[in-house]
């Protein structure tokens, strides 16, 4: 196909949608990496073609600078656009990063999305020296990209069992981050000050890992600035005080919301199906979507795996 990238210069609220073009069959998340711009409406605006990536564009996030990223974790590709609608060279980081946040510092903490020796059938990706495909840990690089500390966290079982850091996000304090392995029984924290495990937010200890039929899992957590966690769970929205206490569970259409972000209207979030094709706009006061899209890959075609809303510089979302 012709790939011709007619990315816009960002504008306050553009969305931004992971949605790589599947076209290989013979690899079910391969295909010509697409990053879909839409106006705070909704109404199409542009669209990246990302060069140096062959798989999903998942995890993505606009840094406090303004700068998209974005993540191709098979192949260890992290994009970047600029706030003027333009990939900057993409970095190759040698590791399977899907999840980025930033220190006070404007360090990054990137999580490790793989782990284990075997990906999951139907797709692939490159293996690490040491034989795996990652380690599952948290890495802190300088804004220059230059390593600067590894945090040895741990990760949960969960039936793929390929899977680590899938999904992130930093508390507004700095002090900590909540994280996820994709549809596992635990919301997962670490101390970024003292360098340690914490006690998890959530979890469903008495479920069996393993067992598919049951869907009390969690998959994206997202801090609003107030302190207050959104996680995406099998069939909706959840919102959590900081004490771990359920405010909220607001029902989506459909299993599969694997992305979640706080609108520039923290009233809002914006969430995406990636086994539905759905992108939508929640009132989390009233617990209802207020307006939707279909981007048009549904499973077993699925690729809707990145999700971003430019809020200007100086903020993270």
């Amino acid at each position: 196909m012709l790939k011709t990238s007619t990315m816009k210069p960002f504008a306050v609220g553009d969305i931004f949608l992971g949605c790589t073009y599947l076209n290989n069959p013979d690899d079910d998340h391969m295909g010509d990496g697409r990053i879909l711009q839409f106006d705070k409406d909704w109404r199409p605006k542009g669209t990246l073609y990302t060069e140096g990536t062959r798989y999903f564009i998942v995890g993505c996030k606009m840094g406090p600078d303004g700068t998209l990223w974005g993540f191709d974790c098979h192949d260890h590709i992290a994009v970047r656009v600029s706030p003027d609608g333009k990939q900057i060279d993409a970095w190759d980081s040698g590791r399977s990063f899907g999840s980025i946040n930033w220190d006070s510092g404007g360090n990054l903490l990137l999580g490790e999305y793989f782990i284990g020796t075997q990906i999951w059938k139907g797709t692939s990706a490159k293996f690490l020296d040491n034989g795996t495909l990652g380690d599952g840990n948290l890495y802190r690089y300088s804004p220059a990209l230059e390593w600067l500390e590894t945090y040895e966290v741990e990760t949960a079982v969960e039936p793929t069992m390929f899977k680590g850091v899938t999904h992130s996000s930093i508390h507004p304090s700095g002090d900590f981050i909540t994280y996820t392995t994709e549809t596992a029984r635990r919301l997962m924290r670490y101390d970024l000050r003292n360098k340690q495990q914490m006690p998890d937010l959530d979890g469903y200890p008495d479920a069996d890992p393993m067992d598919r039929t049951d869907k009390r899992w969690f998959i994206a957590p997202a801090y609003l600035p107030d302190g207050r966690l959104l996680c995406t769970v099998a069939e909706g929205l959840r919102i959590y005080d900081e004490a771990g206490q359920t405010l909220k569970d607001i029902p989506l259409p459909g299993y599969g919301w694997a992305q979640v972000c706080p609108d520039v209207d923290t009233r809002h979030a914006l969430a995406a199906n990636v086994w539905t094709g759905m992108a939508a706009r929640i009132d989390l006061n009233g617990g209802v979507i207020t307006e939707s899209i279909d981007v048009g890959f549904t499973a077993p075609h699925r690729s809707l795996a990145g999700l971003a809303v430019y809020s200007g510089e100086g903020s993270q979302a």
